[in-house]
């Protein structure tokens, strides 16, 4: 993948299949699908806002048709908020904006991030990866809607036929996860992104009934809405299948241990993707983190609790810290012990012992500095770039608070 982003970096077209053209940039940026037609150009997702006018730039040397219709396979914003240009361009050419067609659900999700702006801005504006998926900068609003699609997806398939085009079963493609109508996508390379720590619900099991229904189409390509497209029956069914195997050895393996009584903690120790297919290029845990998964599926299941009473009602966090501090003989020696643990291998004990620690000691410089070094090397063994962004966000808390 690193090699495939760096290869187009610049700007890149794939010739699919006759009319059909596949642009992308960069692997963050979400790649852009233009289907040629009688009528007008179709774009399937439009490139996020700072990679937008070059993607557009990058179709025009290859047509310069008007664009008749837009279609979003989901709404984030690196795949949807290109549509701004694409206005630019048509008011200064002085035709009529395309259309927007998308599933149903993407205007509930759109709703639903207006509805959490302040959350999904802090979260955005915080966390490393979010910042370089969204926006260069780091700076402007990430999370509100871009313009509304005006027809659902149910309208897609009867426009492109009255537009001249042959009929063809074109699945969506989208680095989200399949929402519960069973909406067909693609995923993107790497471990689905079907479990998210700071998103709502997502739904690994229809995840794999979408991975499997592609298959049974037997598609001679895969167009994703990330990485490269892959040619060939055979190899697109293999990647297909092996994505779906993984996400229904992920929900049956979690279930079987639900049904039998486990906790959350004895499951998420328990449940594992087999190496065999992690360890294909298209299947590493590169994006998210299969444990994170393993706790969507459990939460569907089995709701918030995780069968631990002490989490029923809990303690507050910072009284929590003080007690063990108190017990421990001083936030410092719960500190050394995280440091300790830290260098022996354990990232997980050190790095809950530096939290509890930090929270019993906010304004002490040292232990706050220890809590920056556990981190830092919790987060260099982290393989998911999620995993990595997330503690990320807690690394720089503690290195500002170290130096206050």
């Amino acid at each position: 993948m690193e090699e495939w982003t760096a290869a187009v970096s610049a700007g890149a077209i794939t010739r699919v299949a006759g009319k059909h053209h596949h642009g992308s940039t960069t692997y963050f940026c979400g790649n852009v699908t233009v289907i040629r037609t009688a009528a007008g150009l179709v774009f399937i997702d439009t490139a996020k806002p700072d990679t937008a006018s070059q993607t557009l730039a990058l179709v025009r040397t290859w047509d310069n048709s008007p664009v008749h219709t837009v279609i979003y396979t989901h709404g984030h914003i690196d795949h949807t908020s290109g549509i701004k240009v694409i206005d630019q361009e048509v008011d200064a050419r002085g035709i009529s904006r395309p259309r927007i067609i998308a599933h149903r659900n993407v205007a509930r999700r759109m709703d639903r991030y207006e509805a959490s702006h302040g959350f999904n801005s802090i979260v955005q504006g915080s966390n490393s990866t979010c910042r370089a998926t969204f926006t260069r900068s780091g700076s402007g609003d990430r999370t509100r809607s871009t313009t509304r699609p005006s027809r659902s997806r149910s309208a897609a398939s009867r426009s492109i036929s009255r537009m001249g085009e042959a009929k063809r079963t074109m699945p969506p493609s989208s680095g989200c996860p399949a929402p519960r109508s069973g909406e067909r996508r693609l995923r993107d390379l790497g471990v689905p992104n079907a479990g998210n720590p700071r998103k709502v619900q997502r739904y690994a099991a229809d995840w794999a009934v979408a991975l499997r229904r592609m298959e049974a189409l037997k598609p001679e390509v895969l167009i994703p809405g990330h990485g490269p497209v892959i040619f060939g029956e055979s190899r697109a069914a293999q990647v297909l299948r092996d994505g779906a195997e993984a996400l229904e050895h992920l929900t049956s393996e979690t279930l079987q241990l639900l049904n039998a009584g486990a906790t959350l903690d004895q499951i998420l120790h328990s449940v594992k993707v087999p190496a065999g297919y992690l360890d294909k290029p298209y299947l590493l845990a590169k994006y998210d983190d299969p444990e994170f998964l393993v706790r969507g599926i459990y939460h569907l299941y089995a709701g918030w609790f995780d069968g631990n009473p002490a989490h029923l009602k809990p303690a507050r966090d910072v009284d929590l810290a003080f007690e063990l501090a108190r017990l421990a003989g001083g936030a410092d020696k719960l500190a050394a012990r995280a440091a300790s643990l830290s260098q022996k291998g354990q990232p997980r004990l050190a790095v809950c012992l530096a939290e509890f620690a930090g929270a019993a000691a906010p304004q002490d410089a040292h232990i706050q500095a220890v809590r920056a070094a556990v981190l830092k090397k919790c987060i260099d063994g982290e393989t998911s770039l999620m995993g990595k962004a997330f503690l990320a966000v807690y690394q720089r808390d503690a290195e500002q608070r170290s130096k206050a």
